[in-house]
């Protein structure tokens, strides 16, 4: 009898090893697939740069932290309000720079949980470059875990405190 219950018991903490390393590999999967929807939500936008060159020299594709997500009404007006008869061409540039933002920071919102996008461009001469930062609220992050603890790493400096204790980051430098 006393052999049966030491059976049932290494087999219940056999069992129970298999369960959390199974809910281990979830949440890594997940992770993984919100830095690939991070992938694409910057090439997305890089790609966008690049194709309004002018735009970007204005500093039209910058994003701050502090900037608020628009609403999808807002993106929509936005687009409407763009057109293809734009006498001044800087304006022309600006506006389509301006939809371009408003698209990147609704969708980096609504495709990350709590997304949320911090856009530096740097012309330096010749060169034109982007540095992206996706923050994110991780969906199973506990305090020690590894990957939350890794992707806080690539937050920007000036990031608060506060900030840095509940999001993840992930950073992007683009060339134009």
């Amino acid at each position: 009898m006393v052999e049966v219950l030491v059976a049932l018991l290494i087999i219940s903490l056999g069992l129970l090893g298999i369960g959390g390393i199974s809910a281990a590999t979830f949440g890594y999967n997940k992770t993984a697939q919100l830095r690939l929807t991070g992938l694409t939500l910057v090439n997305d936008y890089a790609d966008r740069a690049r194709l309004n060159v002018y735009g970007y020299d204005l500093g039209s594709y910058s994003v701050a932290l502090a900037d608020a997500v628009p609403a999808t009404a807002d993106v929509a007006t936005a687009q409407a309000a763009m057109t293809a008869d734009e006498a001044v061409p800087a304006t022309a540039a600006q506006n389509v720079a301006g939809y371009d933002r408003m698209l990147f920071q609704r969708t980096v919102a609504d495709r990350l949980p709590q997304g949320r996008a911090i856009v530096v461009s740097n012309p330096t001469g010749s060169a034109r470059n982007l540095d992206v930062w996706l923050l994110w609220q991780e969906p199973t992050t506990s305090v020690g875990d590894a990957l939350f603890t890794a992707g806080q790493f690539s937050c920007p400096n000036n990031l608060s405190e506060a900030d840095r204790a509940i999001y993840s980051c992930m950073y992007f430098k683009v060339g134009l």
